[in-house]
């Protein structure tokens, strides 16, 4: 009798054997039940409500107002629950790294003439607070921190007489600042997306990535979550790449450092965009969930809530 290989077994079977990752990583980060997915971002993992030692559980307030930090190494680098100046009841939208550990986050808050405080935390690498940025009647829902240090965000814009009802004037989705909290730049008109809902609304559906060369943005496109499209600008804000994305129902996107960008769907299929034929393409699936990339690999989650988040690392398809 023949004895068959393991891989030919596999294939047999409709499995492919799956490439060795290129590194693996168990976290200190345990999640809590029902807690708000975690997000990567530049090798720091980012999980809602801050979080404890196992066992343990955290007010029901911090589901809003913080959030805790671990480091490129896995172990615990802060936990911190936010303060926005002359505000209260704050929520944090989104949450981005620059090189030297510091982190900015998008945030909002109860208070001021209108009802609302919105605008950018700074955080140093200890999660002390540095500054803020107010953004005005304009929501910073996503973040992303450039090589450059600028920071730029995705977000939508609130009516001056009508708060919180958004604009009924065009405004530009997309800003610029710079590391000393000015204004820099604002491009991509809400006006160019159809009716329905805002384009730069807090969701999962919706991101900011940006790299040496480009600002990538996932921003819903329509009537509902579903309608979504992937957006890409130069650093002056000139469009360079517009696609429609609903049928991938995206919840993750990341750009590697060579402008390769991927997006994660609901259904664990991951999907890249070859510039050769215009079009989207699934890549080999991997186990467990698709967080993002580092560099030029992609990140992956594993197990369930019920442990230290494991992570593995892959090369590119």
């Amino acid at each position: 009798m023949k004895i068959l290989s393991l891989s030919v077994l596999c294939i047999l079977s409709g499995f492919a054997a799956e490439e060795p990752p290129l590194r693996e990583l168990s976290t200190q980060a345990v999640p809590f039940p029902n807690s708000i997915a975690p997000l990567f971002r530049r090798g720091f993992l980012v999980m809602f409500p801050p979080g404890a030692a196992a066992g343990t559980h955290p007010p029901l307030s911090s589901v809003k107002y913080g959030f805790s930090v671990y480091a490129p190494d896995g172990n615990s680098a802060f936990s911190r629950n936010i303060d926005m100046p002359e505000g209260s009841q704050p929520v944090v939208r989104d949450v981005d790294f620059d090189s030297d550990g510091g982190a900015a986050v998008a945030a909002s808050a109860q208070g001021g003439a209108s009802g609302f405080i919105m605008g950018i935390l700074l955080l140093d690498h200890t999660g002390r607070q540095t500054g803020f940025i107010n953004t005005g009647r304009y929501q910073p829902t996503a973040i992303a921190i450039a090589p450059d240090h600028s920071i730029w965000t995705l977000g939508w814009q609130m009516e001056a007489d009508r708060s919180p009802y958004p604009d009924r004037q065009d405004y530009m989705i997309v800003r610029q600042y710079s590391a000393d909290g000015k204004e820099a730049k604002k491009c991509l008109p809400r006006s160019s997306f159809p009716a329905g809902l805002e384009p730069g609304n807090g969701g999962p559906s919706v991101h900011i990535e940006v790299t040496r060369d480009r600002v990538g943005v996932l921003a819903y496109s329509g009537n509902t979550s579903g309608n979504a499209e992937w957006i890409e600008l130069d650093l002056n804000g000139n469009l360079l790449n517009r696609s429609r994305v609903d049928s991938m129902m995206p919840n993750a996107a990341a750009f590697t450092e060579n402008d390769h960008v991927y997006l994660g769907g609901f259904t664990r299929d991951v999907y890249t965009f070859d510039a050769a034929s215009r079009a989207w393409r699934p890549i080999p699936k991997h186990e467990g969930t698709f967080m993002g990339v580092e560099g030029n690999s992609l990140v992956y989650r594993q197990g369930r809530n019920s442990g230290p988040i494991q992570l593995r690392w892959f090369s590119e398809p």
